[in-house]
């Protein structure tokens, strides 16, 4: 109940303000540029016009976007409903014109004036426009793709841990998540966190964009070995124990490399291709083998005479 009336307080203030700005525009374009003659009985029409158009538009999108949630795609539907608002809005601008009986000549005269005054004052809206309308045609992004922004105009400060070996190999200083919503304006994101993100479509049209829509993906693992446990021995059976894990989807795939080495332990780093489109499911899968692994390898002891491995404590033969 409240979300509702949240929403049903946030359209009349954005009807409000959008009749406002109308209202500017109108009183520019009678008073100062006399492209339409003066009449109250044709400010009336216009005013009427404008405020039936915007409801006409408003209760359309709505019912777009009730109808197709049952039958259409959430991908095609985020599309559908900007494209409907993009061609709606500009058959609605036609039709105040015509209202007004604006003259063709006149308007274009005087629109370049106008054009430029608009433009300086409008510049951040225009770009966010500009780029929802490219972002609808270009289509870099989709609606229930999940995918990493990079922009420079929100980064992230990376963290760094010490030492290099526990952190990935590099950081990416982007946001992560599912493209909801592609607007004209805004686009909104639900985060891998469960937030939501609604970023202008002029900064996004500039970002890079990393798409995640894959089947597979090279995952990389790393951890620390004590050096008491051999290394070829050590390489070999984490190399067979992780060729086992269901996450990995092709066992020729499976590379086990000595990353790191130090006089008391030695780092390896296990390369395989694992199924799905996060690396954090099958990275943890791989670090439980890696542990499990070395902890049998321990508990065995350094192995004896012909390479047999001997029980801590317990005498060779």
């Amino acid at each position: 109940m409240e979300a509702t009336s949240r929403r049903i307080l946030y359209g009349l203030t954005g009807l409000a303000l959008a009749l406002v700005a109308a209202g500017i525009l109108l009183y520019y374009v009678v008073a100062v540029l006399h492209l339409i003659p003066i009449s109250y009985a044709l400010a009336f029409h216009l005013l009427l016009a404008l405020v039936f158009g915007l409801v006409a538009v408003t209760l359309g999108a709505r019912l777009i976007r009730r109808l197709g949630s049952r039958f259409i795609d959430p991908r095609r539907l985020s599309l559908l409903l900007t494209t409907y608002e993009l061609v709606a809005y500009v058959v609605l601008a036609l039709i105040l014109l015509a209202v007004a009986g604006v003259n063709g000549y006149a308007l274009l005269t005087g629109g370049t004036f106008a054009g430029l005054v608009l433009g300086l004052a409008g510049q951040t809206i225009l770009s966010n426009l500009m780029g929802g309308v490219m972002l609808l045609f270009t289509r870099p992004l989709k609606p229930g793709e999940r995918v990493t922004i990079l922009a420079w105009q929100y980064n992230l400060l990376a963290p760094t841990y010490s030492p290099k070996f526990y952190s990935e190999d590099y950081l990416i200083p982007g946001y992560t998540g599912v493209v909801e919503e592609i607007g004209l304006v805004y686009t909104r994101f639900r985060m891998d966190d469960g937030t939501h993100l609604r970023l202008p479509n002029g900064i996004l049209i500039q970002a890079g964009v990393f798409s995640h829509e894959v089947d597979r993906r090279w995952v990389r693992t790393k951890y620390e070995i004590p050096a008491q446990i051999p290394v070829r021995v050590a390489l070999d059976r984490v190399a067979s124990r992780v060729r086992e894990c269901p996450w990995v989807v092709d066992s020729d795939s499976v590379r086990v490399l000595v990353n790191q080495a130090t006089r008391d332990s030695y780092v390896v780093s296990v390369d395989a291709l694992c199924r799905g489109n996060m690396d954090d499911p099958p990275r943890s899968a791989i670090l439980m083998i890696l542990m499990e692994t070395v902890q049998n390898l321990r508990s065995a002891g350094p192995p004896g005479p012909g390479g047999t491995a001997v029980v801590s404590g317990a005498p060779g033969p």
